[in-house]
């Protein structure tokens, strides 16, 4: 009884089929196996930063206002 249920693989047509459509799966299987994934450059510090060069700013006009008013 089994065997009525098999799947006959001539009836799957080439595009019933799963694809590994991923970019990972086409990394892993066709590049060389010492190759890295190059990771994206970022200013991401830069603008994190950014606060800080505001209050660093507004400090050093505050400590100019207040040496000029002596």
């Amino acid at each position: 009884m089994k065997e009525d249920y098999k799947v006959d693989p001539r009836k799957i047509h080439i595009d019933q089929r799963k694809k590994d459509t991923r970019r990972d799966a086409w990394d892993r299987d066709h590049m060389p196996a010492d190759w890295e994934k190059p990771s994206p450059k970022s200013n991401k510090q830069i603008s994190n930063a950014a606060p800080v060069f505001v209050f660093a700013f507004f400090y050093i006009c505050i400590l100019i206002m207040i040496d000029s008013a002596t």
